[in-house]
């Protein structure tokens, strides 16, 4: 286990840090494990900011019934925890993170989420769940798909896309006494592609390779008549009649995407009832520097370019500094920002990192921002956490 950590306060940092401009920096804390070589360090997910407060968990961990068929079904990984995280901070809303337990899914299995992700044309699968199994995609003539030559199914898997990617199934449970738990709410979110990439086959077993973007007004219907479906067909468990059920519409991006998709609809549907009422969600991801960041929120751009433009001004080994924001509501709800040096020992890590810290809070005061700072192989050299709500910043120094 880690050592007791400890405050560095050396002079090689105080020769290395006197000449910037620190008169306003009250001296955050740096902490540093004292570890032996087989230990490792702190790892990032330990430490929270504002917005990542999370669930208790059960003692008795039960992985999802469904584990690990995400990945079939939504193809960029950062969809796929954008996908998770989000679900659970729409949750949050309906679900207080006080009051109840989370778990990962435990009703739809591997079985149903496949057959609902195939084609209404198609047959479903074999599976075990009372719930109806039939397809929840667009269909196709599958008799005239299998006569027809490739060119001719390629078109007609582009007039008749899938839209549904994948279902993803999160459960809230609370106390029921005995030191036993009951389910008190369900959350599911239902991802959908922005691009269809498909493959078709020819009689000589080589793969045709092909894709159409969808049209976005069309997927937003698409979807929320889906989800009202998929609601209707929950509440057929026993277990589930009486739960309240959130429901999350997400829109993936395209593939090498820097950026998640994003939520762009939700409902919570009352315990007994099965009514979506759809409202809108205003979340999207930027990356800095960018043109879809210059254009759609200019001056947020022009200081995270002010900003980079410091670190370049004072290290001479400067690689560059790209950013990711959430932005909810039009204002930036997180922004985390990754910086790649080259550095000659731990005593420019120290100095450095005091400098982004004092960096970040003069450009970014009301935001949420994590850094991570890099060397150039990719090995975590420092982390910073500021908070407007804390007064100091957390800095860790691996």
């Amino acid at each position: 286990m880690f050592k007791k950590l400890f405050v560095i306060l050396s002079a090689s940092l105080i020769l290395l840090s006197g000449c910037m401009p620190f008169d306003n920096l009250k001296r955050d804390e740096v902490v540093e494990d004292e570890a032996n070589e087989n230990e490792q360090a702190i790892p990032l997910r330990n430490i929270n900011t504002t917005d990542d407060k999370y669930y208790k968990s059960l003692k008795n961990y039960e992985p999802g019934v469904a584990r690990g068929e995400i990945s079939y079904g939504v193809d960029n990984r950062i969809d796929v925890d954008e996908l998770e995280t989000g679900l659970m901070r729409i949750s949050k809303e309906t679900f207080s993170i006080d009051d109840y337990y989370f778990q990962n899914g435990q009703y739809l299995s591997k079985a149903t989420i496949r057959n609902w992700l195939k084609r209404t044309s198609e047959e479903p699968g074999q599976s075990s769940d009372k719930f109806i199994q039939k397809g929840l995609n667009p269909g196709i003539n599958e008799k005239a798909y299998k006569n027809a030559s490739i060119d001719e199914r390629k078109e007609m898997l582009k007039q008749n896309p899938k839209i549904l990617s994948y279902i993803l199934e999160q459960n809230y449970l609370q106390d029921s006494g005995k030191d036993s738990v009951k389910i008190a709410g369900i959350s599911l979110a239902l991802s959908f592609h922005s691009t269809y990439y498909f493959t078709v086959q020819d009689d000589q077993g080589r793969l045709h390779r092909d894709e159409v973007k969808l049209n976005a007004s069309e997927v937003k219907e698409y979807a929320q008549k889906t989800g009202q479906e998929v609601i209707n067909r929950l509440r057929q468990h026993p277990e589930l009649q009486d739960v309240p059920i959130t429901v999350g519409l997400f829109h993936e991006e395209k593939h090498g995407a820097v950026v998640p998709g994003n939520y762009f609809a939700k409902t919570v549907v009352k315990g007994g009832q099965t009514k979506a009422n759809w409202e809108n969600v205003n979340e999207k991801y930027y990356f800095f520097p960018s043109s879809d960041a210059e254009e759609d929120h200019r001056e947020d751009h022009n200081t995270f370019i002010q900003f980079e433009e410091k670190i370049k001004e004072y290290f001479p080994n400067y690689i560059g500094v790209v950013g990711k924001a959430l932005y909810r509501n039009d204002r930036i709800s997180k922004l985390t920002i990754e910086i790649p040096m080259q550095f000659n020992g731990k005593a420019e890590v120290i100095s450095f990192t005091q400098y982004v810290n004092y960096l970040v809070k003069q450009y970014f005061p009301d935001e949420v921002v994590e850094v991570n700072i890099k060397s150039s192989l990719e090995q975590n050299e420092s982390l910073i956490v500021s908070d407007p709500s804390k007064e100091d910043s957390v800095v860790h120094i691996y």
